[in-house]
């Protein structure tokens, strides 16, 4: 009785063994074995068959993030502390970070142009709309310290320095104030923040 259990056992694990590679190795996906049909034929007389349309899905195109918006971490100022208590401050939205200035796109164009100018920056070109285009040199900060000395395989600190351009929105009654490379691409969020800092801190 035992013995027959056995050879059971051991007959069942050869034909589940023997299944498996027929299922792995020689069996083929049945689409490799079909054949193209000839087009159907319509009677005459009759109307052929017509087939559901095909749907079109239209994306509009989005900016790709670069720089350091890859970075998984969120910006630094999703929205500037006391924003309520101030006319202006630094925001975020999907184009990046901007300066919120309470006061019509019109009205601060002028004002822009007096900011730039006494942030030390020098003024390259401008028009009414309040794009202005201009040279920043950025002197880091140097820190000093212990440790600062002794982490010398560290990278130095950044370098805003470049050739920028603003660019007015309207927000209502308000205006947003985007900065963007002088070739007319987005700014990196570090770099942004940096400049429009200035801006702010010009502003009050």
């Amino acid at each position: 009785m035992i013995k027959s259990f056995h050879t059971n056992t051991v007959m069942l694990a050869l034909l589940t063994i023997l299944t498996g590679c027929s299922w792995f190795g020689k069996d083929e996906p049945e689409y490799l074995a079909s054949r193209e049909a000839e087009s159907l034929k319509i009677p005459e007389g009759m109307d052929s068959p017509t087939g559901g349309r095909p749907v079109i899905i239209d994306v509009p195109e989005m900016r790709m993030p670069s720089g350091d918006e890859l970075e998984p971490m969120p910006p630094k100022v999703v929205s500037t502390a006391g924003q309520h208590d101030t006319t202006t401050y630094m925001a975020w939205s999907p184009e990046g970070v901007y300066l919120k200035v309470e006061d019509t796109t019109d009205g601060f164009a002028g004002k822009l142009r007096g900011v730039i100018e006494s942030s030390g920056m020098n003024l390259l070109e401008e028009d009414e709309t309040g794009r202005y285009k201009f040279q920043y040199s950025h002197v880091p900060a140097k820190k000093k310290g212990f440790f600062r000395k002794i982490k010398f395989w560290r990278d130095g600190p950044v370098n805003h320095s470049g050739i920028y351009q603003t660019e007015l929105r309207k927000e209502g009654e308000d205006t947003r104030v985007y900065l963007l490379y002088g070739d007319g691409s987005s700014c990196e969020t570090s770099t942004a923040e940096h400049v429009l800092g200035i801006f702010m801190d010009q502003l009050g």
